[in-house]
């Protein structure tokens, strides 16, 4: 029989990088059905053009390092896609486009490209548009208007939900409003029940892992009902610091990325949990009414120790199983205080 060697990987799944991306390109597109709804085919000229820069940026990355690029490769689009959708449907092209840059070139790529970055891509632009054009990123149109795609954008805009809380004021939105993405916000953060809805179907397609983001979630909700930012009942706290603010999509979408995220089980929710804590830190804190971008870069850095942390935990396991249990000392044949094993042979062999 002849064998013929063949290149790993030599364990093969369904799961590749194309099904997961794919999954994620699926459940964003339902968020640009919504943002078109509400303002107009401009929403899906700003996905196009965040989904452009990104690709573009990585093929010349790519070229540069001398490697060959992958068409295949569809977390440049992701990339795009997400980094609109944070920001409102009136922001310029120009800030799309050099958010989608500095994602590729400089968040991506200088770690090692796909598989190796350390900070999520689409984090680091929106959080480099928030720095240098903070205008632009914080000012929001009303809904139902027919943005047009290239021309000037003349409509009046206003401060959302998220600027009220960090002012410690209280929302004015109705709470079905609120619900149905109906406040001023980033065009595709504020649909709430559609990303629930998007991470329901990620989860059930194995695409992501509940942990991160229910322990996230569960943080940031535990930590507003006893600290609010507002004058508030706590449930109350807990409903706009979830659903007035951009967490659960940056939950969703940006903190189950597979690169920077945790490899462990238990290490995941312990991610998740810190997250949240360091998100509402920095909304105490920071000088953004919009800091979750800010936070995930911060938490990106340290998801290594997760897994090195829980690695010693599992490692500690292992030897607790292999020697006994703690305080147990198991000691060589011969040396437990009576006959050794060929002592006791030799002596039975004898009578």
């Amino acid at each position: 029989m002849i064998l013929q060697p063949k290149p790993a990987p030599h364990i093969r799944s369904a799961v590749s990088n194309q099904s997961v991306m794919g999954d994620v390109i699926l459940t964003l597109m339902a968020l640009y059905v919504m943002a078109a709804f509400y303002y107009g085919p401009r929403a899906l000229a700003l996905g196009l053009c965040g989904v452009l820069t990104c690709w573009a940026a990585d093929f010349v990355c790519v070229t540069l390092r001398r490697m060959r690029f992958n068409p295949r490769d569809l977390s440049p689009a992701v990339t795009g896609m997400i980094i609109p959708l944070l920001m409102p449907a009136t922001v310029g092209f120009s800030v799309v486009a050099a958010a989608g840059l500095f994602a590729i070139c400089f968040v991506k790529h200088p770690f090692g490209g796909l598989g190796y970055n350390i900070f999520n891509p689409a984090a680091g632009g929106v959080a480099f548009a928030m720095v240098c054009w903070p205008t632009a990123m914080f000012s929001y149109p009303g809904h139902f208007i027919d943005l047009a795609p290239f021309t000037p954008v003349t409509t009046a805009l206003s401060t959302g939900d998220a600027y009220t809380l960090y002012l410690g004021g209280v929302p004015t939105t109705d709470f079905n409003n609120i619900l149905l993405g109906l406040m001023p916000g980033p065009m595709g953060a504020a649909n709430v029940l559609v990303i629930l809805a998007c991470m329901v179907y990620l989860v059930a397609r194995g695409t992501v892992r509940l942990q991160q983001t229910a322990f996230c979630l569960g943080t940031v909700a535990l930590l507003a009902f006893f600290f609010p930012r507002a004058d508030v009942p706590g449930l109350l706290s807990v409903f706009y610091e979830l659903f007035c603010t951009s967490v659960v999509f940056c939950a969703v979408f940006m903190l189950t990325d597979p690169v920077t995220s945790p490899k462990r089980g238990m290490a995941k929710a312990l991610y998740g949990l810190a997250a949240g804590v360091v998100i509402m830190l920095f909304r105490w804190h920071g000088g953004y009414e919009e800091t979750a971008p800010f936070a995930l870069l911060l938490i990106n850095g340290t998801s290594h120790l997760f897994d090195r942390l829980m690695e010693l935990w599992a490692a500690r396991e292992r030897r607790l199983m292999h020697d006994g249990r703690p305080g147990t000392e198991i000691r060589p044949s011969g040396q437990d205080g009576g006959e050794s094993d060929d002592a006791a042979a030799e002596a039975e062999a004898k009578g």
